[in-house]
C-alpha cells in the first residue's frame, strides 16, 4: 500500500478542495480534526460516541436510536414535532404552544400550567389539591368524600342528603318539627 505525506490537500488547479469521489475512511482510533465549517448534503451516520462541543445545527430530520446525553440544555425551535418513543428524562423541561404527552411516569416536582389544560383519563391526587379559582364539576356524581371543609358559603342546586350529623355553628341541625319550631323562636 502507498503512503501520501502532504502538508495540505488541494484540487488539481488549487482554488477548491478536492472531492473524495469514493468516500474518505479514517484509521479506527484516529482523529479527523477541522477548523472551520463542516457542512454534510447526504446522510451521515454516527457509530459509537459523537461529540458536538460548540453545539449543533441540524436543518432536517434527526433519527437516534440509542440514548443522547445532553450537558447543558437541549433546544427544539421552529419545529413542528418533537417526538420520543423512548424515555426523556430531564431536569426541567420548558414547553411552549400545544403540548401532548402519553404515560408520564416519575416524580414531577413541581407542575405549572399557564394556561387551559384538558386531563382525557383519570386523573388521581394523592396529595392535596389546591384551586386558585372557579371549581367546576360537570356531569359528574361524587361517589365518596371522606371530609369536606368550605370557607365561605355553599349553593345547592339541588336536594342535600345527609347520613352523619349535620351541624350549624357546632351546634346539630333541628330535624324534628318542633326541634324546628323550636330553633326558630329561640334561636338555635
Amino acid at each position: 500500500m502507498s503512503e501520501l505525506r502532504v502538508d495540505n490537500i488541494v484540487s488539481q488547479d488549487g482554488s477548491a478542495a478536492p472531492i473524495y469521489s469514493k468516500g474518505l475512511n479514517i484509521g479506527a482510533g484516529q482523529t479527523l480534526t477541522n477548523a472551520g465549517d463542516y457542512t454534510v448534503s447526504g446522510q451521515s451516520l454516527f457509530t459509537g460516541i459523537t461529540t458536538f462541543q460548540g453545539g449543533a445545527v441540524y436543518g432536517g430530520g434527526v433519527t437516534v436510536s440509542d440514548n443522547v446525553v445532553v450537558n447543558g440544555s437541549l433546544q427544539v425551535t421552529q419545529a413542528s414535532n418533537f417526538n420520543t418513543t423512548g424515555i426523556l428524562t430531564c431536569g426541567t423541561l420548558d414547553v411552549s404552544g400545544s403540548t401532548s404527552f402519553g404515560d408520564i411516569t416519575g416524580t414531577i416536582g413541581t407542575l405549572t400550567v399557564t394556561n387551559d389544560g384538558t386531563v382525557g383519563g383519570a386523573l388521581t391526587v394523592t396529595g392535596n389539591l389546591t384551586v386558585n379559582g372557579t371549581t367546576t364539576t360537570i356531569d359528574t356524581a361524587v361517589t365518596s368524600v371522606d371530609s369536606l371543609a368550605v370557607d365561605g358559603n355553599i349553593t345547592a342546586g339541588g336536594t342535600i342528603a345527609a347520613t352523619g350529623d349535620v351541624t350549624t355553628g357546632g351546634k346539630p341541625v333541628a330535624t324534628t318539627g318542633k326541634a324546628i319550631a323550636m330553633a326558630m323562636v329561640f334561636g338555635g
